[in-house]
């Protein structure tokens, strides 16, 4: 009997335990990160009123007789199930989809979570408002590269952090060139900002020529002229017959230039007394920049015309007077053109011009020249020295995208890898576990990235309070790494993760522990009268 009376009180002590445990795991069913806890009950020591005997030869084996001595606990462990997860739209609010924990750090000492309910103080450091601890993972170097393979340290991310400029090193054009053998002449321009040492911008254009059939002068020159000078700006781009690119390379013009005027041998004019027309067309200056230029024919008489050369007010579209290769222009030409009077005639009034029949008379030497050649070399980087007083700004041209094609050009200026100078505006989180800034220059950087533990026994790690664990002897020791690799789980911004007690399979089970508590507790009482029989026997 006093057996049983100490088994019922090993019962009434486990049962309440198990309670206790039920009542702590109901109470943190709204608790960020909490992870709940089960009991495991175990018999105790048992009296052995018999031993097992094996068999003889008369009679078979017997088995022990054994009395239990109550019950105990086995185990009380943490169930480490991921719980819910509550989109909160706040983005320093993180919640692990895996078995990864939080790294929080204060000093030397380490403990881990998985609540994520951080945030930034007033110096920048990412942490957990309620205890001031810190979040622990890589910091970003001023290039916006992370070292995962390094050592971890509280993540810092400054209020109105400056992002540095970055030098131009790269100008992309993309898309199609003209590959219309009649726009010989024709020209496309487009444009774009590079950046210097100082992060000041300098509009940068492009200007393509078309003078072959697969052939293209392309220049560079600047849009603000007084910004700084350029240096290798010429080139020459060639296409294969399937429209992609073949070679990019430097143009030179040879010299000295032969003086010749433009070629006009197959105009066309009217005969109307004081009858005008204007025809455009592209040459380039000695350094390599195309200038357009206007040709203002006006007749004077049946046989004669004058022509005035002056700055094109207007872009030439399909131009029909050419200046082939490389042309310079001094002081705008003039002159007077002068018709045979034997000229044929072209329909009613107009005179058609053989080769030869023009006689154009140049007003100066220096007045219009052309360079009909060139020599290539191999592409090289493009120079601006900027009068800013910033180094010196050399940048490649990729051409590697143009094509040509039949149809419109359309190549233009994609992209440069260059920006200003821009102050940190707002932070966002993405899966990795990566803090990524943006920048008023509307640049965005990498800054730092979260690291995330697992251990080999998350159920040996020991609760400290305040959603924190501590490593143990029988945790394994915490394996840091990044979110997504090595069964750390992934990160998602914006949400934390919720309790996992399921108040159903709670409420069940303190409805079993609560019979259970009564059942032992009969025990006592029955043990109790029985012990009450007993004295009553002397009577």
């Amino acid at each position: 009997m006093m057996r049983s009376l100490f088994s019922g009180v090993s019962g009434l002590q486990n049962q309440q335990t198990c309670m206790d445990v039920i009542g702590n795991n109901i109470s943190n069913v709204n608790t960020v990160g909490f992870k709940a806890s089960r009991v495991n009950f175990q018999d105790v020591l048992s009296q052995t009123l018999q031993d097992a005997s094996s068999t003889n030869g008369t009679t078979g084996g017997t088995n022990p007789m054994q009395v239990g001595l109550g019950m105990g606990l086995a185990s009380i462990d943490t169930l480490f199930n991921n719980g819910s997860f509550q989109p909160t739209g706040k983005q320093t609010d993180l919640s692990i989809q895996g078995q990864g924990f939080f790294i929080l750090g204060s000093g030397a000492n380490r403990v881990y979570t998985r609540a994520g309910n951080f945030d930034f103080d007033q110096q920048g450091n990412y942490l957990v408002p309620g205890n001031g601890l810190k979040v622990m993972g890589w910091q970003a170097n001023n290039a916006g590269t992370i070292n995962t393979a390094g050592t971890i340290q509280p993540i810092q991310i400054p209020i109105g952090a400056i992002m540095p400029p970055r030098v131009t090193t790269t100008a992309t054009y993309e898309k199609t060139l003209t590959g219309d053998n009649n726009t010989i002449g024709s020209l496309t321009a487009t444009s774009l900002d590079v950046y210097d040492s100082m992060g000041v911008s300098h509009g940068v254009n492009q200007t393509f020529v078309k003078n072959g059939n697969t052939s293209w002068l392309a220049s560079t020159s600047l849009t603000d002229p007084t910004t700084g000078a350029l240096t290798n700006t010429l080139r020459e781009v060639t296409f294969n017959a399937n429209g992609s690119l073949n070679t990019v390379k430097l143009a030179t013009p040879n010299l000295p230039i032969p003086t010749v005027g433009p070629n006009i041998t197959a105009l066309q004019l009217n005969t109307t007394l004081n009858s005008s027309d204007n025809q455009y067309f592209t040459v380039f200056d000695t350094k390599g920049a195309p200038q357009e230029f206007k040709i203002n024919f006006t007749n004077t008489s049946p046989t004669t015309w004058s022509y005035k050369v002056t700055n094109a007010s207007d872009t030439a579209v399909n131009p029909t007077v050419y200046c082939s290769g490389v042309s310079t222009l001094g002081v705008p030409a003039a002159g007077q053109i002068n018709f045979p009077s034997t000229a044929f005639t072209y329909g009613t009034d107009t005179y058609n011009l053989p080769a030869g029949a023009i006689t154009p008379t140049l007003a100066a030497a220096t007045a219009m020249t052309t360079a009909a050649t060139y020599t290539t070399a191999a592409d090289t980087t493009t120079t601006l020295t900027p009068t800013n007083g910033a180094n010196p700004l050399v940048f490649a041209l990729n051409m590697t995208a143009l094509t040509q094609t039949n149809g419109e050009s359309t190549a233009q200026a994609t992209g440069q890898d260059g920006y200003g100078s821009g102050t940190l505006q707002s932070v966002s989180t993405d899966t990795s576990g990566t803090i990524i800034g943006k920048f008023s220059n509307g640049q965005s950087q990498n800054l730092a990235q979260v690291a995330l533990a697992i251990f080999n026994n998350p159920g040996g790690l020991m609760k400290q309070g305040n959603n924190l664990y501590i490593q143990s002897n029988n945790s394994g020791v915490a394996q840091v790494g990044t979110s997504g690799s090595g069964g750390r789980g992934s990160l998602s911004p914006g949400s934390l993760e919720m309790s996992n007690v399921d108040l159903a399979q709670e409420f069940s089970n303190m409805i079993v522990t609560e019979r259970g508590f009564q059942a032992n507790s009969k025990i006592i009482t029955t043990s109790d009268e029985m012990l009450q029989d007993l004295t009553n026997l002397k009577r």
